[in-house]
């Protein structure tokens, strides 16, 4: 998961390279078709999945994408982006546990320097996994790392593309790749695979790249301040017992500070109450609380209506210790208006989901 913080953060490092002089240019939406080869490891980021062989992950996988050839495309973050969906069949490398994969994203994919023939470009995706080998307690309980037949699935990375012609392009990505049902069966460690990926993807329409300077120094948002508080819901990723389902919920107290761009900086706290904990003290026959209070800091991005979070938590408060005192929070939000935004949030520990949560929230 540190591994997507870095990989957000490259963006906006890559924003401030600078592009050469103006010049006017017709707006165009090119569309492209293409094809991708992947080939990595898969991370064995617990203990319990050191039982099982190396597995060395590859995929065949086809994307339809457009690049936005526009002024307000250019104005947002000096680069041209691609949007576009990805669908690429996995193999495991562990077919007997580890089973194949579907896996279907969109896709947001920013070019630099797209003036020159070698270009930058960083991909953002997320979207749906098919895996059809989940744990089985008689049939495949080696299986840890997948429960559901379906799954999330998060990708970042980072490539160089080289132009050959004014239609075909050669591109190598550097990627990281997650799935994680997000708590809603366990065992749920998840899948965890760095990749290189080779493709080739043609335009459909020969491509004139226009040669733009960059923007300066944006204007400051009106409001350079946000005191929010939210409410939380979700369902735990832990089992006790013979259940693996429980309610979770929680409160959060946020303030942001803008900093420049589109960077903001955040602290906040936070009180969760996860009743798989409380079950579990249960069990114990312990008289612990199981209510967590933390502390956290973070970096948003402010894009419009949308907020990119990163949060770093500490636990000032934790009475039935059950995971490690450091956690990370990982949010998308929308802002409906000036004081009501909607959004999810995944919370891990390390590599490992907690839960995903629905939340809603106040901005004074």
């Amino acid at each position: 998961m540190k591994k997507k913080l870095s990989c957000f953060i490259c963006v906006f490092i890559l924003m401030s390279l600078n592009a050469q002089q103006d010049s006017t240019f017709i707006e165009s939406r090119p569309t492209f078709i293409g094809l991708n080869f992947d080939y990595g490891f898969l991370l064995k980021h617990t203990k319990s999945l050191r039982n099982i062989d190396d597995a060395y992950p590859s995929a065949v996988s086809v994307n339809w994408s457009q690049l936005l050839l526009t002024q307000k495309a250019w104005d947002f973050c000096n680069c041209f982006p691609k949007v576009g969906v990805n669908i690429s069949y996995w193999n495991w490398d562990n077919p007997d546990i580890l089973g194949q994969g579907l896996l279907a994203m969109g896709y947001v994919e920013p070019y630099f320097r797209t003036q020159k023939r070698t270009n930058l470009f960083l991909r953002m995706g997320i979207g749906a996994a098919y895996l059809n080998n989940p744990f089985d307690e008689d049939t495949n309980p080696n299986n840890e790392s997948y429960s559901t037949d379906l799954s999330f699935a998060l990708m970042v990375g980072l490539g160089i593309n080289y132009r050959l012609t004014k239609k075909l392009n050669l591109n190598l990505t550097a990627k990281y790749n997650h799935t994680s049902n997000g708590g809603v069966r366990t065992p749920n460690k998840g899948l965890n695979f760095p990749t290189l990926s080779l493709g080739v993807n043609t335009s459909l329409t020969e491509v004139d790249y226009p040669n733009l300077s960059k923007i300066g120094e944006r204007q400051p948002p009106e409001d350079k301040t946000r005191l929010s508080l939210i409410h939380f819901s979700g369902w735990s990723n832990a089992e006790v017992g013979d259940k693996d389902k429980f309610y979770v919920f929680g409160f959060m107290a946020n303030y942001s500070r803008w900093i420049g761009g589109r960077s903001a900086l955040t602290a906040g706290t936070e009180w969760i109450f996860d009743y798989s904990i409380k079950e579990q003290i249960s069990v114990d026959g312990s008289n612990a609380n199981f209510a967590q209070g933390s502390a956290l800091i973070g970096h948003e991005f402010w894009l419009g209506k949308v907020t990119f979070s990163q949060q770093l938590g500490v636990y000032y408060f934790n009475d039935y210790r059950i995971n490690t005192d450091v956690y990370q929070r990982y949010g998308l939000s929308y802002n409906f208006n000036k004081h009501i935004f909607s959004g999810f949030n995944l919370k891990t520990h390390g590599h490992v989901a907690d839960f995903i949560d629905l939340r809603i929230g106040y901005t004074f």
